[in-house]
């Protein structure tokens, strides 16, 4: 009898194994266009956040370098409109890479070259200004910047303050624009150590007033409540593919260690995003050749499913793009093709069927 209870025993376990192998997500494209010739008229220099306007089918593109504002589309990029022009005036700009939609009317732009945060409203032509200065003792560093209940939300760093679980990542205003609450925390792995790739990517689910954050070096989701502040979980697991550098490289280290890091060591968490059931990690591998201006598309990109309730991993799948924003259904938004800005909408599916 005991000649057979290993390989019994050790076929049981091989069929168990089998059963909880996690199968790569499967990918669904719901939506693909090309930019119009009149929308790439005004973008001509695209920056890596789309937005989708959270009361109406348009997606929001701003232009990084020269060609400053930013340009409204629909879901089969068709010019709708541009928001600002170049210069100092009260409806103008001078930078356009921090931006957001209130409604259907209502686009934010944060001008840190003026330092002021613009609201442009589409139906009265109205552009109301706001001042943002360091005086509150925060930084915005997130791309987007959202609208929640009568409060704007966004990514920020504390000046002054290490990177530790009770230092605050999220800044909450009011529709004055006044710092009004903080809430969020560094992953616990920073431990007060500086890095290059510790800005707060977030993502906002205001039905259920949770708050999702994760860190650029790392791929740890954080879950917050906007109401109390409470932290109300995490995940646990590194996706496979993902590369968590022990170094730590501020701005003071050599050019060249620098281009290592992000090159060869370090995946880059880039964007967070969610759905009814799941939040999706978007984040970058380089091909071990640092450049300073790559092709958004050059990079792999790679996105790691978790469960929203249990923040169980559920895999991760490469897709064949750049993701560069998400939709109000929780599709992310990909460039397939850089050249011909062509975008698609596309759904991830874990294998758990959801």
């Amino acid at each position: 009898m005991s000649d057979y209870r290993i390989p019994l025993l050790l076929l049981i376990s091989i069929v168990l194994g089998c059963t909880n192998e996690i199968k790569d997500p499967e990918i669904i494209t719901t939506n693909d266009f090309v930019l119009s010739d009149s929308t790439k008229e005004h973008l001509l220099s695209l920056y890596t956040q789309v937005v989708d306007n959270p009361e109406v089918d348009e997606l929001l593109f701003a232009n990084y370098g020269s060609s400053i504002g930013v340009i409204i589309t629909d879901y089969d990029g068709n010019f709708v409109r541009k928001i600002g022009e170049k210069g100092r005036g009260p409806k103008e700009i001078l930078s356009s890479r921090f931006f957001g939609a209130k409604d259907s009317a209502a686009i934010l732009i944060l001008d840190k070259k003026l330092g002021k945060f613009k609201l442009y409203n589409s139906e009265t032509e109205v552009v109301q200004l706001f001042d943002y200065t360091f005086n509150q003792g925060v930084s915005i560093t997130s791309r987007g910047i959202s609208f929640c209940k009568e409060k704007w939300f966004s990514g920020v760093q504390l000046i002054g303050k290490p990177t530790l679980p009770s230092v605050p990542t999220i800044a909450v205003f009011d529709t004055a624009f006044s710092l009004i609450d903080t809430l969020g925390g560094y992953d616990p792995y920073f431990d007060g150590r500086d890095d290059i790739l510790q800005e707060t990517t977030y993502s906002l689910d205001c039905e259920n007033g949770v708050i999702y954050t994760v860190q650029g070096k790392t791929p740890k989701i954080q879950a917050f409540s906007i109401h109390s502040g409470n932290h109300l979980g995490s995940t646990e697991i590194t996706p496979p593919l993902f590369k968590v550098s022990d170094k730590f490289i501020s701005m003071s280290y050599s050019s060249q260690s620098w281009a290592r890091y992000l090159s060869e060591e370090q995946s880059i968490s880039l964007h967070l995003s969610h759905d009814e059931h799941h939040l999706f990690l978007v984040y970058r591998n380089d091909s071990g050749v640092y450049k300073k201006r790559r092709a958004l598309n050059e990079s792999e990109h790679i996105v790691a499913v978790f469960n929203k309730e249990s923040f169980d991993y559920l895999g991760e799948v490469k897709v064949p793009g750049a993701i560069l924003g998400s939709t109000k259904k929780g599709e992310l938004i990909m460039l397939k093709d850089e050249e011909a800005l062509r975008f698609q909408f596309i759904k991830i599916i874990p294998s758990d069927g959801n």
